[in-house]
């Protein structure tokens, strides 16, 4: 164990460092990796007003000095439970906020409580003391806020249906029914696999640190089906999907279905060099085990999902079109960078139809594709692509893309 004297030798670089350890979620902090450097180097900077960037040789000099001091297991190469104490207990003195928007998963369901939240006798924890640590607070643990402590705090209620698309009627049932319903949607749901990873498991999700105060899941937020969760929801800091039809479909089906909805007016003509151009696209990014000859041959679509005429594809009815979009949404739209594609290549009907501002507050079973505020150019992509029609645009009525559309207003 670490003699309680020692800490209140700890340097403010040593601070940092253990800290690091409570932002991570897959094991030590990796100080070879620039991303952990970064953060390192925001955190020293945020914290203790150091504005230098850390090196790679710095951080581990001071890892050597945490080990060699017994703040750090060797063996394991992690922090003990006293010491993750005391780092919590520095960096929350310094900067209130900071744990909320740094803090792992793990972290934050031992740690992190909301603003009303009452706190037991003794208990070790940070108390939010604004609304956006709430927000965060929510957005870190997603789904499992269902079952932490700070459900006792009712007022948070609205926010999490909010934020996860959860109705309100299952927030206020007793904690044993709302974990019920917890093991419900894991059992129920296929595991999402992001891309560049392992599909033999289920993947952590990663924390987008970059956007501090707007910081969040690298997941894309979405309400296309109609469940009484996001599209791609977390538990256990794992993506879910509930499975639908469209997700056993050959891929050479799928990749049509889904440039069905990519082209204009939800119509795609096989022989147009436009909408070969998606196709192949789309077949490049996803599809890769496809074979993309000259001509495009129209699989055996069952005839109850499209309408095939003069090799034009259309699809039966609306209700059709919504199934094959959550679909798409589940299986590519997973990460910034798949929205960013599809903001990219998507025509002006799918994005209109479908796609919202970041704090929209849509009605009550409204289909919705959020565009996340940060990074900018998520904002001026789907701006640039409606063009003027923005104006006209339900999602006006969040006042907080006004400025964005003012400023992308003489690039129109």
């Amino acid at each position: 164990m670490v003699d309680q004297n020692y800490f209140s030798a700890l340097t403010d670089d040593e601070v940092s460092v253990l800290f690091c350890f409570l932002c991570s979620d897959s094991g030590p902090p990796d100080f070879t990796d620039t991303e952990w450097l970064d953060l390192l180097s925001k955190i020293r900077q945020q914290v203790f007003t150091k504005y230098a960037n850390v090196t790679r040789e710095e951080a581990h000099q001071t890892l050597d000095r945490l080990k060699s001091r017994d703040y750090l297991w060797e063996d394991q190469d992690n922090i003990n439970e006293t010491t993750k104490d005391e780092t919590m207990y520095k960096i929350a003195s310094n900067k209130s906020d900071l744990p909320f928007i740094y803090s792992s998963y793990n972290t934050g369901s031992v740690y992190l409580r909301s603003r009303q939240s009452s706190r037991k006798p003794g208990e070790k924890c940070v108390m939010s003391d604004r609304s956006y640590c709430d927000d965060l607070l929510i957005l870190r643990l997603q789904m499992n806020i269902l079952t932490h402590v700070t459900m006792e705090d009712t007022g948070m209620y609205y926010k999490i249906h909010q934020i996860l698309n959860v109705p309100v009627n299952i927030l206020s049932e007793n904690e044993d029914k709302r974990r019920d319903f917890l093991t419900v949607q894991k059992r129920g749901g296929d595991a999402v696999h992001l891309r560049g990873r392992s599909h033999n498991s289920v993947d952590h999700v990663t924390w987008l640190w970059r956007y501090e105060r707007w910081a969040r899941p690298n997941i894309v937020r979405s309400c296309i089906g109609l469940h009484p969760h996001l599209d791609i929801y977390i538990i256990d800091n794992k993506p879910y999907r509930k499975p639908n039809q469209y997700h056993k479909y050959k891929p050479s089906v799928k990749w049509l279905l889904y440039g069905v909805l990519l082209v204009d007016q939800f119509t795609l003509d096989v022989n147009n060099e436009s909408h070969k151009e998606v196709l192949n696209i789309l077949r490049e990014r996803y599809f890769t085990e496809l074979t993309l000859y000259g001509e495009i041959i129209v699989p055996n679509i069952p005839s109850e999902i499209t309408n095939i005429r003069d090799n034009r594809i259309t699809f039966i009815s609306d209700d059709i079109r919504h199934d094959v979009m959550y679909a798409f949404v589940t299986e590519c739209l997973v990460e910034d960078s798949d929205l960013e594609f599809f903001l990219t290549t998507a025509s002006r009907d799918v994005i209109s139809e479908y796609c919202r501002s970041w704090e929209y507050k849509r009605s009550k079973g409204e289909r919705c594709l959020y565009v996340p505020d940060e990074p900018e150019k998520m904002y001026d992509l789907f701006i640039d692509k409606l063009q003027l029609d923005i104006i006209s645009h339900c999602t006006l009525s969040d006042e907080r893309i006004h400025d964005r559309i003012s400023i992308r207003r003489k690039y129109l």
